[in-house]
């Protein structure tokens, strides 16, 4: 199992797509940087205050939470690319045709599965960390708004965000996988990043709490609409709930990913 890990870490070490998707990420940190010195450094929107008071977030005040949220969940740019490069990972053996090889290594491909998952949720981790951190950083230093506040809201919202990526990321696992295609694992990725399945989502929960009569969000139980919406000050029921949402979409996705490397046909 470990050989296979270092095998597929060298292979995302040495592809040219992630070198140009980390260039890409870079250059989104600094426009996002951008972003925020115009919305809050702005002496024609400092003086506008807006409050949601929902959330309890302050948007005025740009706390680490906010800064977060902002390049993370906000930011459209780094769902796409995580989730492309996703793609590409888990495609690349079955394009090269290392499949043919790699999958008849065992009798049972759990462990090659599993192996290449691990992989990738190594590969993003390390995405995250390094974005969300420089991120702040570059924040707290060039925008003079920033206020160091909330620590700990920014934590929780930090792992709890943390996890519901990587359950995202494992359904487009999932996706590729069973198309053994780029395709399909890069229509479905795009349309959760770019926000259109959170709004289908949320006319379908309209739709429900009109006709059902229930005070229940059904978009809160959608994965990509959690991850969206969530933030470390939205209250202890709801990071329960979001916690378990992504962790049954992570089980789900990653149980159907090993469902199918057990099928015996081989396609590349």
């Amino acid at each position: 199992m470990s050989n296979i890990f270092r095998m597929h870490m060298y292979r995302a070490s040495k592809a040219v797509s992630t070198y140009v998707i980390l260039i890409i990420l870079a250059a989104s940190l600094f426009m996002t940087l951008g972003l925020l010195v115009i919305a809050y450094d702005n002496p024609l929107t400092a003086m506008v205050t807006v409050t949601m008071t929902e959330s309890g977030l302050e948007i005025n005040r740009l706390t680490p939470t906010i800064v977060h949220m902002f390049y993370i969940q906000s930011s459209n740019t780094y769902l796409i690319l995580v989730t492309v490069f996703a793609v590409i990972f888990t495609n690349c053996d079955f394009t090269r045709g290392f499949a043919k090889n790699t999958y008849s290594m065992f009798e049972s491909r759990r462990t090659l599965v599993f192996s290449k998952w691990l992989a990738l949720v190594t590969c993003i981790s390390a995405s995250y960390i390094v974005y969300s951190f420089a991120g702040l950083g570059l924040s707290a230093v060039c925008v003079k708004a920033f206020e160091s506040a909330r620590w700990g809201d920014y934590w929780v919202g930090f792992f709890v965000t943390y996890l519901c990526l990587i359950s995202l990321v494992t359904m487009v696992f999932w996706i590729t996988s069973l198309f053994k295609s780029p395709a399909g694992g890069m229509v479905i990725g795009i349309l959760i990043s770019s926000g259109t399945f959170a709004l289908i989502e949320i006319l379908i929960a309209g739709l429900f709490a009109r006709t059902t009569h229930l005070d229940i969000n059904l978009a809160d139980y959608f994965l990509d609409y959690a991850f969206m919406s969530y933030n470390g000050s939205i209250g202890t029921s709801a990071t329960i709930r979001t916690i378990c949402v992504a962790l049954v979409y992570l089980g789900l996705a990653l149980t159907m990913s090993v469902f199918l490397s057990d099928r015996k046909d081989v396609n590349v």
